[in-house]
């Protein structure tokens, strides 16, 4: 689609330059009802010209159909991850209460624009939730380029993308409190990649040990994205004499193979160490011990995106959201 003095075409673009009013071009736009065929061909040669991608939204409105979202998900190699399918079912359940049809796309490293749902947006799609960013992601670039309605799970790594996110720092700076708490001198944190949402975790445990001057040996260990990792990490690394006060692992799931590498130690939780996780999925409750962890609010967070991508099909002016999270403490800390 080609741009007016930097801005996206609409109809009003299209009337004056046909000379036709906009609620004609709106009727050729939905299928040239009561509209005769030189003015149909007239302004069709306008559109054209443009290259105009009708709104879906703006065609639904009028056909008083229902708004389709489709939410595109890459594949990691960690995927599927109980957290993601936990905030899954709060999004498709707020899409239901807002009368919304939602599709899900999962889309793989060798797929291409060319056969994902992305590329049916303007027509089939009328807003994009797109899940698992990476850096110089071609589904960012395409709904960019194209001037589509979307919006990102978690910190954008493209600059002025709105985002819907947990305040990660927010999360772990919090955390800490209760953990100094106790008194404890040393700490792991057990991460996934480098990526901006564990960076953030980083900084918010740093970030309060620095405001509240307490000195805390901190071991910060990346790369650990599975549970047989984490698991052969610990292994590794732990012994009945060389173990620290408290871990963090980012990521509630991670943790089965913390917890199961003390057994196998004769490391006892939390007689011996203290184990925090992240993401409060339902079955944290249920490890032994019950898992102390971070909980995201993944009710408000499915709003957040519900509301936001709905806002920005109707051209409102969005700004991105993060939601924090709140500590859960149970009986492994």
């Amino acid at each position: 689609m080609k741009n007016i003095n930097g801005k996206k075409v609409t109809i009003y673009d299209i009337a004056r330059l046909s000379g036709f009013s906009p609620k004609t071009v709106s009727r050729v736009i939905n299928g040239g009802v009561n509209v005769k065929e030189e003015t149909y061909q007239a302004i069709q040669k306008v559109i054209e010209e443009l290259s105009y991608i009708p709104n879906a939204y703006a065609k639904n409105l009028t056909k008083k159909e229902a708004i389709n979202i489709l939410i595109s998900v890459k594949k990691i190699d960690s995927f599927p991850l109980i957290w993601f399918h936990t905030l899954l079912d709060k999004v498709l359940r707020t899409c239901k209460e807002f009368g919304v049809n939602a599709i899900v796309e999962y889309f793989g490293e060798e797929d291409t624009i060319s056969n994902s749902i992305i590329s049916s947006t303007g027509s089939l799609v009328d807003g994009v939730i797109v899940f698992y960013e990476s850096v110089d992601d071609i589904r960012i670039q395409y709904l960019k380029k194209n001037h589509m309605p979307f919006l990102v799970f978690g910190e954008s790594q493209t600059s002025g993308v709105v985002y819907v996110s947990n305040n990660n720092f927010q999360a772990t700076y919090d955390m800490m409190k209760a953990v100094t708490e106790e008194k404890f001198k040393n700490m792991w944190l057990l991460m996934g990649g480098e990526s901006h949402v564990n960076k953030d975790r980083e900084k918010g445990v740093r970030s309060f040990l620095n405001d509240k001057n307490y000195f805390m040996d901190l071991k910060v260990i990346y790369g650990l994205s599975t549970i047989d990792s984490v698991y052969s990490y610990a292994m590794q690394h732990l012994t009945t004499q060389n173990y620290p006060d408290i871990i963090f692992v980012s990521g509630d799931e991670k943790v089965q193979g913390l917890i199961r590498a003390c057994y196998e130690k004769g490391i006892l939780i939390p007689d011996d160490i203290s184990i925090i996780g992240f993401d409060n999925i339902p079955i944290s409750q249920y490890y032994t011990p019950a898992l102390s962890t971070i909980a995201p609010n993944y009710v408000k967070l499915a709003k957040e995106m519900i509301e936001g991508v709905l806002a920005i099909i109707k051209g409102e002016s969005v700004t991105s959201v993060e939601v924090s999270p709140k500590f859960v403490r149970r009986q492994s800390f």
